[in-house]
């Protein structure tokens, strides 16, 4: 399909093109307004029931998360990795708590360190800190900007419906 001088917008299940005012993607055959519906608790329960072929990622913040508050989390408490707990992404929350807790040790740690191994080991552990403050800086760009994507969980019968239009082909 030839989009050339035409609006298009990137669908979130395939990554494949379709024209801004489509119904839905021709790829994967997403139904873009079923999106709308689509919320950040039903992907958290999808996750733990082993679904992920139901769970999207999206930059539209979903109806049951507020966006003034992910921008909060995010400036106040982003070093802890609450914009990840928030949007119940777990994995990268810890990720984050893991590196605040690098962070710390660095800090206290810094002078007895610097003594008795001649500043390798804090180089070593000033690299993964320099890392994980870029990183927080980065999220706060993407969430203030709406480029952070936030998984949802397409409503069940939408899915089934594309599931069996993708075997009947």
């Amino acid at each position: 399909m030839e989009f050339r001088g035409r609006q298009t917008q990137k669908c979130p299940r395939c990554g494949g093109k379709a024209l801004i005012n489509q119904y839905k993607c021709p790829d994967c055959g997403l139904i873009f307004a079923k999106l709308d519906m689509a919320t950040n608790k039903a992907a958290s329960q999808r996750y733990k029931n082993r679904e992920k072929s139901a769970i999207v990622f999206v930059k539209k913040v979903p109806i049951d998360l507020k966006r003034w508050k992910l921008i909060l989390y995010t400036v106040l408490f982003g070093l802890f990795g609450a914009q990840y707990f928030y949007t119940k992404r777990w994995w990268w929350g810890l990720c984050y708590i893991l590196g605040f807790t690098l962070l710390s040790v660095c800090v206290i740690f810094n002078a007895p360190l610097l003594n008795i191994w001649d500043g390798g080991l804090i180089s070593f552990f000033g690299l993964i800190v320099g890392v994980y403050g870029v990183c927080w800086m980065f999220d706060i760009f993407k969430v203030c900007l709406g480029k952070f994507k936030i998984p949802v969980s397409l409503p069940k019968n939408e899915l089934n419906a594309v599931i069996l239009s993708k075997e009947e082909d």
